[in-house]
Formats: structure tokens, C-alpha cells, sequence
């Protein structure tokens, strides 16, 4: 019985070593850092330009969901003509709503998806597998979501990752 007792002590100790080892962020760095961190790994031919303020209002389905969670947000598309290369980062405030700001972006994510696919289709086809492919991803209080090649996502959300270590 005590073996049975120290067994069940022991895994209990080692599942809380592994629960206490999952990812945990920093929720202090600024979204412009993370930005560049982003334009730093992924291959910007042509460039990249950052959206103004109104962008949010006027091209997300419910604007005061990212108003109300959001701290301040970044979403970065490509300056060619050529490519439908797009990026964000929304840093949620203390107290705001990961999953609700994460809902918001997939929903934007998927307008997308629906406006562009036909232009691609008939214009680039070789673009739409980035549309195809468009993730959102949540690091601790960031929503980031990638529209790019599966290369240029990989390096933006390991260099994401990489900036929000603990």
C-alpha cells in the first residue's frame, strides 16, 4: 500500500512539472517589436505596409470586439501587386477576450478567403494556396494570424514565439 501511495505521489508531482512546463508568454512586448520581428524572417519582396487606424472598422464584421480586447494591433500586407501576402498581430488588453479577438480575426480571415478567391482563381492561381492556408494563431494574450507561404508562417510564428519566451 505505501508503494502504491509513493507511486501515485510520484506521478502526481511529475504532472505538475509537465502541466508547469507548458508554453507561457510574456504579455509586455510591443506589437511593433513582434512586427519587425515577422518582417525580419519572412521573405519581403516588394515589401510590406502596416493598415491605418480605420482599417479595423471598416473591414472587420464586429470592429468593437478588437476595440474593447484589443491593446493594439498591427496587420501588415504586401505593397506588390503580385502577391496577397498579409500578416496581423493584436495584442489583447489585461483583462480582454483571447477568444473572442481570435473569433474575430478567423471570421475576418475567412471574409478574406471569400473575396479574394475567385480574383485568384482567375488571375493567380499560384497565390491562392496562401488564402487557402491562412492561420490564426494565439500566443498567450496575442492573436496573430498569417496569410503567407507555409515557409514565410512557420518563420513568422517561430520568430512570434521566440519573442514571447519567458
Amino acid at each position: 500500500m505505501k508503494k502504491l501511495t509513493l507511486i501515485a505521489a510520484m506521478l502526481l508531482c511529475l504532472s505538475l512539472c509537465f502541466t508547469a512546463c507548458g508554453n507561457t508568454y510574456r504579455n509586455d512586448v510591443p506589437v511593433n517589436d513582434l512586427t519587425s520581428a515577422v518582417l525580419n524572417a519572412v521573405s519581403t519582396e516588394g515589401g510590406f505596409t502596416a493598415a491605418d487606424a480605420d482599417y479595423v472598422s471598416l473591414e472587420f464584421a464586429t470592429p468593437a470586439t478588437i476595440s474593447a480586447n484589443v491593446q493594439e494591433w498591427t496587420i501588415c500586407a504586401s505593397t506588390s501587386s503580385q502577391t496577397v501576402d498579409e500578416f496581423g498581430i493584436f495584442r489583447v488588453k489585461d483583462g480582454g477576450d483571447v477568444n473572442a479577438v481570435k473569433a474575430e480575426v478567423q471570421t475576418y480571415v475567412q471574409a478574406l478567403q471569400v473575396k479574394l478567391e475567385v480574383f485568384l482563381e482567375m488571375y493567380d492561381p499560384a497565390e491562392k494556396s496562401k488564402l487557402e492556408n491562412a492561420q490564426v494563431f494565439v500566443f498567450g494574450d496575442y492573436v496573430v494570424f498569417t496569410m503567407l507561404t507555409d515557409a514565410d508562417t512557420t518563420a513568422a510564428t517561430n520568430a512570434v514565439k521566440t519573442a514571447l519566451e519567458k
